[in-house]
């Protein structure tokens, strides 16, 4: 998935190529119009300099200031309605001669006094799922498409309960994560084995804060670990190298799937205490999900990792029988 800075940047220069492309637009109409009616060109060139000649004489005499600025605003009534009837002849609306903004609030810049404009925060959620494999996968894996019924109802004796009411129970913090997402800091830790819908619910909650406006940055363990690799020892780019941790330590929500399928390093068990210790510190949720039980945890990383996955993750634990298996089964 592309990371935070990336997707600005993809932005702006959306922003930039829309801009150029409304200016040809601009130009292409004033051409055509101009040619079909110089009068227009004279009234446009009337309207810009009258103003300049206003400036000059309130200059020049100050104290006849009321009475040019009403000559002003009635020198450009007249020359506003002249030009409104010969576009009106011509079948062009007033706004020919005009910029045509995609957005009118931030007149496509994508800010709005330095604060990002909404049609910004949407294009930035469009990137986020044009630019990564979760955009079709989230069409089939959200909270809607969520299906209890795989879960068994009968009781599994070593857990107490059944994989039903624990996956409802897990379910249901999961909605509540993102329901609270602004104003409770949680972290959450899934495990158990394969194929019982942690990926799933990883999903489900990507989808659900990317479409609140979320900057979500989703990795599996081994792409989030070769990206860091691959840029530790990159020393002829230091801006891209800062940015990937920068992202990865300042995104709205890290999900880090499948930890301990990816090949384990002294550096990338550092590299994984730093992220999850500085998002703790900065108040940045994480969500990881693995096929590790607490004990293979321990034996794959160091104490540090372990004690504060084990100290600030909310655990969530999957047990049952493998969906994926159960789907293939009765496909057959």
């Amino acid at each position: 998935m592309a990371t935070k800075s990336e997707l600005y940047r993809t932005a702006l220069r959306q922003y930039e190529k829309i801009q150029t492309q409304k200016q040809h637009e601009l130009q292409k109409n004033r051409n055509e119009i101009y040619t079909a009616c110089p009068r227009l060109q004279e009234i446009e060139q009337e309207i810009a300099l009258t103003g300049v000649h206003i400036a000059r004489m309130v200059l020049q005499k100050p104290e006849n200031m009321e009475q040019l600025l009403k000559k002003l605003k009635k020198a450009l009534s007249q020359l506003q309605k002249e030009k409104k009837a010969l576009l009106s002849e011509l079948g062009f609306s007033e706004k020919a001669l005009q910029l045509n903004f995609v957005c009118n609030d931030c007149k496509d810049t994508g800010y709005i006094n330095n604060v990002p404009c909404h049609c910004m925060k949407q294009k930035l959620i469009d990137l986020a799922y044009d630019q990564s494999n979760i955009k079709e996968i989230v069409k089939q894996e959200n909270f809607d498409t969520f299906d209890i019924r795989y879960y068994s109802e009968e009781i599994n004796e070593h857990e107490g309960w059944s994989p039903s009411d624990n996956i409802k129970k897990i379910f249901k913090r999961c909605m509540n994560f993102c329901e609270n997402f602004d104003t409770t800091f949680q972290n959450l830790f899934l495990y158990g084995e394969t194929g019982l819908g942690k990926t799933f619910l990883c999903n489900c909650i990507a989808k659900e804060l990317l479409d609140k406006g979320y900057i979500v940055l989703y990795m599996t363990a081994g792409q989030l670990f070769d990206m860091i690799e691959k840029q530790q020892f990159d020393n002829n780019n230091q801006e891209e190298k800062d940015d990937v941790m920068k992202d990865l330590l300042t995104v709205d929500l890290l999900i880090i799937d499948d930890l301990g399928t990816e090949f384990s390093t002294i550096l990338s068990s550092a590299k994984l205490f730093h992220i999850i210790n500085s998002r703790m510190l900065t108040k940045k949720p994480v969500i990881i999900s693995t096929n590790l039980s607490p004990n293979e945890l321990i034996n794959q990383y160091s104490d540090r990792v372990v004690s504060r996955i084990a100290g600030t993750y909310i655990m969530l634990k999957f047990f049952g029988s493998d969906i994926r298996k159960k789907n293939q089964e009765n496909s057959i």
